[in-house]
């Protein structure tokens, strides 16, 4: 997030301005880059609500609010959620050294409390990027507060350099991210972008610290004049929530942390080290919660480390189709399958959960289903808008934010040296299960590589000054158990920092608990209000276990049977059932390709999907001549709704079947327990009624 202060290269926020259409369920969701938070259809989000109230009052603020706010007109996207939201900027000055000089307007959007009488406090929101806004994100975040704001205002925020707030404008930086598939070689394309855009900025280059950051927090809260506020950061929002905290502490009510980053990250290589080391955890607990998978794949560990190991010496290439049905030529080395595949899980964990499986392919000579992880992990996103998200912020963020391998007085060349150098005095097993080179390459290392050619010609302010002290607000620390962009090992450290902190894993959760789950959501609001989280036993469950893959049959009888329903009468023998398991997974696979493109796609072996979205509720794929096996072919039509609950009437032929018609009902990607899908129908003139795992 997407989602995070992890930038990665295809940047989320190309979404944002389908995040109200989203919130609505009117669009098919887009490809996403999980290091950022995804808004999309998933059972449980809230439905946007519209507070619009019958005359829009003037901001209650506190008496103590400065005169010097500059008041301008909202974004009818703002209005449209709440009529009452008032927006404004406060001047600060770019160069604080020079306070008499530059300025930079630091917009921010406010939504008031519903109570009469003066706000209790103002909650703070920010996701930190960077690079992405916070403001134009209102559509995702707004509504989960709602509860609050009886007797709290919510704040919405824009870091400087980004959003509404001075945005670092860096068009051919944005351009190479959002339209180029970058790769441990491309360094002749980003290298001189990167210095151009840092060229432009000029002496400002390094003004862009969330040091700054937290200063400018503080003149928001200052200027609108209130005493205390609840910190609410998520992703590098914890970075935000660290340098306003060690600074101005006393201002803060609560804080809340959700999948935090924070100065443990920010030291050399850590940031590379903690993701890496934990994406063996998110394939292994993605794969043995799925019934599907773990029936195949009892070691996930080992067979991941295989995997790896056999990329490393031996790439694959070759071509392959994405999610939106384009063809495209994959190579996937040690790089590219840490990137693109494993630490970029598309859809719901998607490439996630069908890795093993593609590994398995792979080692019986069938690289299909790995080369189209590849494809579908490397997507174009063009058309960016810098207010949405700006590279260039990313960059004058992370690249300052870090504590670099290399002295920032030494020339380029210099610092390629000082770089490769404390890359070779890493422990070899710094990065296990990955090597040295894919962790710290282009690809991965989005703060070390990507800034050998940023300049910083000023020193910025540190994100925590030296010797910080950490203030005892009531804090609330919470990290997903499959999140490996900011992992819990990472959390922990941060969460160590707060002296008055409550820590909790949820269990079955990605990147930014907030954006996957009901619980946290719950936990957050709760916490709030009370400053006590309350009930946690929701942290220990998954909400939903999300699906994954066993096997990827070449042919139907390389499947594993479905079983037979006890309660049905059932007379297909054991080859038919096997073509039950392929027909369901040939739906599945296209509804999965749903969520991660557009609807338009091709099946893994042949034949074609096209998903209607409607209204968003109800979503109908219409499958023709798809095969998920080479002699299995399907046509027919899947229905699944906001809810979870799949409907799909199928027609069965090909090589491998004697034929016929199947209705399936179940739920897919529902929140509760793992089911079965009910199988029912007609092959062969013999009548169907099996079950097969909904996840």
């Amino acid at each position: 997030m997407r989602c995070i202060g992890i930038l990665m290269l295809v940047l989320f926020t190309c979404l944002i301005s389908a995040m109200w259409l989203q919130a609505q369920r009117t669009t098919p969701p887009a490809s996403v880059n999980p290091r950022m938070p995804r808004f999309s259809r998933k059972p449980g989000v809230p439905q946007t609500p519209n507070r619009l109230r019958a005359q829009a009052p003037v901001p209650r603020l506190p008496a103590t609010a400065s005169h010097d706010i500059i008041w301008t007109t909202c974004p009818p996207e703002a209005e449209a959620l709440d009529s009452a939201v008032s927006c404004g900027y406060v001047p600060v000055p770019l160069d604080r050294k020079h306070p008499q000089q530059e300025k930079i307007n630091i917009y921010f959007e406010l939504y008031p409390h519903q109570n009469p009488g003066p706000a209790e406090s103002a909650i703070l929101f920010n996701i930190g990027g960077p690079g992405s806004t916070t403001t134009g994100l209102r559509f995702g975040w707004v509504p989960i507060f709602w509860g609050n704001i009886d007797a709290h205002d919510l704040l919405l925020v824009d870091d400087r350099g980004r959003g509404l707030s001075g945005t670092i404008d860096c068009p051919e930086l944005d351009q190479i991210t959002s339209t180029h598939f970058i790769n441990a070689n491309d360094t002749a394309l980003w290298d001189p972008a990167v210095a151009d855009c840092a060229a432009k900025l000029g002496d400002a280059a390094g003004r862009y610290g969330t040091g700054e950051v937290g200063r400018d927090t503080e003149a928001v809260r200052a200027a609108l004049g209130y005493d205390k506020v609840d910190y609410v950061g998520v992703s590098y929002g914890g970075v935000d929530v660290t340098a306003y905290a060690t600074r101005f502490g006393e201002h803060l009510r609560s804080i809340v942390l959700d999948a935090p980053v924070g100065t443990p990250r920010l030291k050399q290589f850590a940031a590379e080290h903690y993701s890496a080391r934990a994406e063996p955890r998110m394939v292994r607990l993605i794969c043995l919660r799925s019934p599907t998978c773990s029936a195949d794949h009892s070691s996930p560990d080992a067979a991941l480390d295989r995997l790896i190991k056999s990329i490393r010496l031996d790439p694959v290439e070759g071509d392959a189709y994405d999610a939106n049905g384009n063809l495209r030529h994959v190579r996937i080395d040690e790089a590219s399958l840490l990137y693109y595949v494993i630490d970029n899980p598309t859809g719901y964990f998607t490439s996630t959960g069908e890795l093993l499986a593609a590994a398995a392919s792979l080692k019986q000579g069938d690289p299909v289903p790995l080369l189209r992880l590849g494809a579908e992990g490397s997507f174009r996103v063009v058309g960016e808008d810098a207010t949405n998200f700006s590279e260039g912020d990313a960059r004058a963020v992370l690249c300052i934010d870090t504590n670099q391998p290399w002295k920032w007085s030494e020339p380029v060349s210099e610092r390629e040296v000082q770089y490769e150098e404390a890359v070779e005095e890493l422990p070899s097993n710094y990065f296990a299960p990955f090597s040295k080179p894919a962790a710290t390459g282009l690809l991965f290392s989005l703060y070390s590589r990507r800034c050998l050619w940023w300049e910083r010609p000023t020193p910025s302010s540190p994100v925590a000054p030296p010797h910080a002290t950490y203030p005892s607000a009531p804090t609330l620390v919470l990290t997903g158990d499959i999140d490996a962009v900011v992992p819990l090992e990472e959390t922990t450290k941060v969460a160590a920092l707060f002296p008055n902190s409550t820590f909790l894993t949820l269990a079955g959760v990605g990147h930014a608990g907030i954006e996957w789950s009901q619980c946290a959501r719950k936990l957050e609001s709760q916490f709030l209000e009370t400053l006590e989280p309350g009930d946690v036993s929701c942290a220990r469950t998954p909400e939903i276990v999300w699906p994954a893959v066993g096997r990827f049959p070449l042919l139907a009888k390389n499947a594993r049977a479905a079983a037979v329903d006890p309660d049905g009468n059932n007379q297909i023998g054991q080859a038919e059932r096997k073509v039950v398991t392929v027909a369901v997974a040939t739906a599945t696979d296209a509804v999965q390709r749903s969520i991660i493109g557009f609807g338009d796609g091709v099946g893994l072996r042949a034949g074609t999907f096209h998903t209607n979205y409607g209204d968003g509720s109800v979503w109908t794929t219409t499958l023709t001549n798809s095969a998920f096996s080479k002699d299995v072919t399907v046509n027919g039509t899947v229905t699944w709704n906001y809810g979870g609950a799949l409907v799909a009437d199928l027609f069965v032929g090909g090589s491998g079947t004697a034929s016929g018609s199947l209705h399936v009902e179940g739920t897919w990607e529902a929140p509760g327990p793992v089911g079965n899908f009910k199988v029912t129908g007609i092959l062969g003139g013999k009548q169907v009624a099996v079950l097969v795992p909904e996840a």
